[in-house]
Parts: structure tokens; C-alpha cells; sequence
């Protein structure tokens, strides 16, 4: 059989998209929470291997996904970087804040491949087990993204300390990007060696760049991070997800040597499918909360979006990442549709 995300990827529009959604693999469903609750937390839950594999592998016996991608987390990269990840219940991250970019043990990037080995592993084992004509996807954040996280020690809804050092501190700033960016090019590395089809990048707090910044701190670092993969050898196709750049996405499509973009929920996808340039795969980008709602509502939104991308390559996807609440049967009412199985 072939495989229809793939074949998508490379520029091949389908009738029928290839479909899967960012975080399918996840607390809507009991059986990942059962998987959960047998590890003390959640670094050790990703990098457990087997456990993994498990979860990222549920979606796709349960909803026949075009596509699994492999359970881990965009803060693996500053936990490997020694910042003191941890996740807190009721919380979420926490690390220990940056205030120079010399508290970064520059040893520990020499380390980032050895420390990030089970996830190597757990791509390796879950292309072993998925079928060929099921693509499987390697990521990492977007070199912004984790900087955000290691300036404010959190996440934030204006990232207010990340922003003062764009505009403060250019030289250190710089640093930081450049010790980020390689070592974002490293973790995706030993990705795409161990059986990644393909790679993506979340760039998910993007839409907090300044345009003035947009440039220097989004596009740049993507172009830099694709072209070192291609110069060492790395050819599987990358998807870039700046969420929140709104028309930002054309320069960005331009920029970078992405193969897809994803679309976040607030592009309107007709405007992408006229505007971005016809080599780009468009992912997207229906609303995760209208999963919430289903019936009616969601199926017309889909059909929309399905028609503003007739005739163009198109992975079909939601606008962010599935929610908790999410009812499990308007995931397969999402799958039928897309599929056509129902009007």
C-alpha cells in the first residue's frame, strides 16, 4: 500500500486527504490515562520507551490515523540542556530561569543525542511495529518556542521577558538562538535516523514575535535548522507550524524550505490555499473545540475546509493540539467525514 501522507507531503493532492491531529495521542482517551498513572512523571513517561511507543500507537488502532506521531515533548530539549525541567500538576512546566545565556553548560550539548536516546529508541521500535503505509513523525519546538520557556521559566500569555531580550540584549539574545538552534538540530537528527518519515516543527507561541522580529527569530532559524539536515544527510520532508503569524505565513513559506505548513485555526484557509506558495503542502486547521461541539457544526467545517483546498495537497489536521474533553466518537465522526463516509 502506499503511503498517502507521503505522497501528500511530496506534493500529490488526494481526493481523500491523509488525516491525523496534533496531540491524538493524549488525555482524551482512557487508555492513555491508564499508561500514564504507571510512571511517577512525566520526563520519565517520555522517555520510557516502550510506554511511548504504547500511547503514540493507541490513536492509530483506535481511529485508523494516516499518520502517528511519536510521544515526547518540545521540553525534552531544554531538560537534556540541564534547565530543570519538570511538569507540576496544575502547573504545567516549570524550569529554572535563564538570565545569561553562559548558564547554559556548553558540555551539555555535546550530551543532547546521549540523553535523548529513548526517544530514538521509541521511534525506532514504533516504525518497527506501525504499517509502512502509516507514516510516522519526529519533532521538536521551534528554537523561539523553547526560548520562550527558558526565559520565562514558564509559559506566559505575553512572554514579556522573552520579548525585552529581543529588543535589549541582540548579542546574547543571538547566543541563545544559536545554542538553541543547534541543539533543536541535534534532538531532530537522531529523530529522523531512527525511523522518522518525517519531522515537524512547532513554533507554537511564534505569534508573540514582534513582525520586526519575525525575520531574525521565526524563519531564520527554521531555514538554518532544514539546511543543516540536508547537509548532513537528513532528506525526510519537515513541517513548519508557526501558530499565530496570521499573513506572516507567506514570508515565512517563502523563508524557510518547509515541504508543509501547518495552519493554526485562526488562518482562514481559503485566503492560505490563494496566497502560500503552490509547493507547500497546507496541514490543517479545523478548530479543536468543535470536536467538543460535533454533529452538524463540525461536519460543515470540515466540508469547508475541504473545499478551500480542492484540488491542492492538504494533510487534514485541526488548528492546535486535540483536547482533553474531547469526545471520542466525534473523533471517529471526524475520520468518517474527511473519509466521506458520511454526509
Amino acid at each position: 500500500m502506499t503511503n498517502i501522507f507521503l505522497e501528500t507531503l511530496s506534493g500529490t493532492a488526494h481526493r481523500i486527504p491523509p488525516v491525523w491531529l496534533m496531540r491524538q495521542a493524549g488525555r482524551y482517551l482512557p487508555e492513555y490515562k491508564e499508561v500514564r498513572a504507571s510512571e511517577p512523571d512525566f520526563i520519565s513517561f517520555c522517555l520510557n520507551p516502550e510506554k511511548a511507543v504504547e500511547v503514540t500507537l493507541q490513536p492509530i488502532d483506535k481511529f485508523g490515523f494516516d499518520a502517528a506521531i511519536i510521544f515526547s515533548d518540545i521540553l525534552l530539549v531544554p531538560w537534556a540542556m540541564n534547565r530543570n525541567v519538570r511538569f507540576v500538576t496544575g502547573q504545567g512546566p516549570l524550569l529554572d530561569p535563564l538570565t545569561d545565556p553562559s548558564e547554559i553548560d556548553e558540555n551539555s550539548l555535546d550530551h543532547i543525542a546521549g540523553k535523548l536516546s529513548p526517544v530514538a529508541r521509541s521511534l525506532s521500535l514504533c516504525r518497527e511495529t506501525l504499517a509502512p503505509e502509516k507514516a510516522l513523525i519526529g519533532f521538536a519546538g521551534a528554537p523561539w518556542t523553547i526560548i520562550t520557556y527558558m526565559l520565562e521559566g514558564q509559559s506566559s500569555r505575553d512572554f514579556a521577558t522573552a520579548r525585552k531580550w529581543m529588543w535589549d540584549n541582540d548579542r546574547k539574545f543571538d547566543e541563545l538562538l544559536d545554542v538553541v538552534t543547534a541543539a533543536t538540530i541535534e534532538f531532530l537528527i537522531i529523530q529522523a535516523q531512527a525511523g522518522a518519515d518525517a519531522l515537524m516543527l512547532f513554533d507554537s507561541w511564534a505569534g508573540a514575535v514582534p513582525a520586526h522580529f519575525r525575520r531574525r527569530v521565526v524563519s531564520e532559524p527554521a531555514k538554518r535548522i532544514i539546511e543543516t539536515l540536508r547537509r548532513r544527510g537528513i532528506t525526510q520532508p519537515v513541517i513548519g507550524f508557526p501558530k499565530g503569524i496570521g499573513e506572516g505565513l507567506v514570508a515565512y513559506c517563502n523563508e524557510t524550505p518547509i515541504d508543509g505548513i501547518g495552519l493554526d485555526h485562526g488562518v482562514d484557509i481559503a485566503w492560505a490555499a490563494r496566497h502560500l506558495p503552490a509547493h507547500v503542502t497546507l496541514q490543517g486547521n479545523l478548530d479543536p473545540l468543535s470536536l467538543i461541539a460535533g454533529g452538524e457544526a463540525m461536519n460543515r467545517a470540515i466540508g469547508s475546509i475541504l473545499e478551500a483546498v480542492d484540488g491542492r495537497p492538504h494533510i487534514f489536521n485541526l488548528g492546535h493540539g486535540i483536547t482533553p474533553e474531547t469526545p471520542e466518537r466525534h473523533v471517529h465522526d471526524l475520520v468518517n467525514r474527511v473519509r466521506g463516509r458520511m454526509s
